[in-house]
């Protein structure tokens, strides 16, 4: 994670268990001329992928990305959770709006691939209920609630590193 927020483009990194270790975020600065696509290469490939501990990637740049500030009381102890879903055929966008209506829900992006939509949720971290608890209340409580969703995933950070 420490290797990774070196990079200037990287915004986060976090700590995961299971499939993968580690959840990287990037940013490209839109340019006159886009040059984005080359200078995404140049980071992934040219940088990330040659880090010595680096073992594997697996890239999702998304297609479309609603974003909005979640205040939270006390911002040093937010917590992170990634909820990737699967929806209805044609329904992604209209997923993607009623996510934004959900409290927690900072990010919504559309993704092209096995998952259709990612929401990033930011909360507050309390000593109870532990995050993965509260992300499993967010998830099951609310987000499974919309119209549309199939099926979602959910990961929670262990640890997260973030460039303001």
């Amino acid at each position: 994670m420490t290797h990774l927020m070196r990079i200037p483009q990287v915004k986060e990194s976090h700590l995961l268990a299971g499939k993968f270790d580690i959840m990287a975020a990037l940013t490209f600065e839109e340019q006159l001329v886009d040059s984005r696509g080359q200078v995404f290469v140049e980071v992934v490939v040219g940088k990330i992928r040659k880090m010595s501990i680096v073992k594997n990637t697996s890239t999702i740049v998304p297609a479309m990305s609603r974003i909005r500030e979640v205040r939270l009381a006390n911002p040093e102890r937010r917590a992170y959770a990634f909820v990737f879903m699967t929806t209805k055929l044609g329904k992604e966008q209209d997923v993607m709006n009623e996510l934004l209506k959900v409290d927690e829900v900072a990010e919504s992006h559309l993704l092209l691939g096995k998952s259709d939509v990612l929401a990033v949720l930011h909360f507050e971290k309390m000593p109870f209920p532990p995050v993965v608890e509260k992300a499993a209340r967010i998830v099951t409580e609310k987000i499974a609630k919309i119209p549309n969703l199939l099926e979602t995933q959910t990961l929670c950070p262990m640890r997260s590193m973030i460039k303001e």
